[in-house]
This record gives structure tokens, C-alpha cells and sequence, in this order.
């Protein structure tokens, strides 16, 4: 075996080199093989598996970084106005007017925020991109370069 996709659709690609919109050399995937490369970016195929696992790795570095930016302006952005409210909360908690079950739900709270916030920062780093080309094969009877769903393939449950 050559290494060579035979069976598999080429994924098409495109790198941008003037777009202001994005930064140079991001890359997007084309909808389906026949798109048409939009202004300012190269278009590209994989010509083989090796390929394939090279852009897959590029796709995922560059989405990592993107939700890496995200996390930091989320932080910048909301981290004071989640502090103040932490503030408050951590001030009626010991206050001596604060009943014991509205320091017990006051603990609870503060907990399910931290454990929340955690949860949705693990999931962050946990995306990646698949590319259907590496993982599935065509469905017969429809070409790589259309866009159209066999229904009768669906299974819908009630």
C-alpha cells in the first residue's frame, strides 16, 4: 500500500494569507470538495493518510489555542464580577445574623461553582477535531464532493 486515498474523500483545506478576519496561516476545511476557495486564502488536499493525521494535528493545536484565548478574556472579563460576588457571599457566611441553613447553602454554592467552572475548563481542553475523511468511509452511491443525506440510512427513534 502507497499510503495514497483511494476510497477515502480528499479533504480539501484552505490557509489564509490576506483574510483580515483571521490570523495568518489559519486554516479552515472546505464544506465539500467542489467549494469554491474563498478570497485571500490557498486552497489544499490531502494527497495521503500521513497528511490527514497533519492537518487533523494542526486543526486541534489551532482550536486548543482559540479556546486557551476564550478562557483568558472569560477570565478577564467576568473574574472581578465573580470575585465581588464570592466577596459577599464569604461575608454573609460569616456574619452573625446568617442563619446555619443559609451558611450551609452558602458553602454548597460556593463549592458547585468551583466544581462547575472546573468541569466546563476540562471540556475545553478535551475538544478536538475529527476529520470524517480520516475516521469514516464515503456512504456508497454519493460522491465526495456532494452535500446530501440518505435519509433511509437514519434511524429515528420515537
Amino acid at each position: 500500500m502507497n499510503g495514497k486515498l483511494s476510497t477515502l474523500s480528499r479533504p480539501v483545506y484552505f490557509v489564509n494569507h490576506k483574510d483580515p478576519n483571521y490570523a495568518e496561516g489559519h486554516v479552515i476545511l472546505a464544506p465539500y470538495s467542489d467549494f469554491q476557495t474563498p478570497e485571500g486564502w490557498s486552497r489544499h488536499e490531502c494527497e495521503d493518510l500521513g497528511q490527514v493525521d497533519e492537518l487533523q494535528k494542526r486543526l486541534t493545536e489551532q482550536e486548543k489555542r482559540k479556546a486557551e484565548r476564550d478562557i483568558f478574556r472569560e477570565e478577564a472579563v467576568f473574574g472581578a464580577m465573580r470575585q465581588r460576588v464570592r466577596d459577599d457571599l464569604y461575608a454573609k457566611l460569616v456574619s452573625g445574623e446568617t442563619s446555619e441553613y443559609e451558611k450551609e447553602f452558602i458553602r454548597e454554592y460556593l463549592k458547585l461553582r468551583d466544581e462547575k467552572r472546573g468541569k466546563y475548563r476540562d471540556f475545553f481542553g478535551r475538544r478536538s477535531v475529527i476529520l470524517y475523511a480520516r475516521e469514516y468511509d464515503i456512504p456508497t452511491g454519493r460522491k465526495d464532493n456532494e452535500e446530501k443525506a440518505n435519509l433511509d440510512r437514519l434511524e429515528i427513534k420515537p
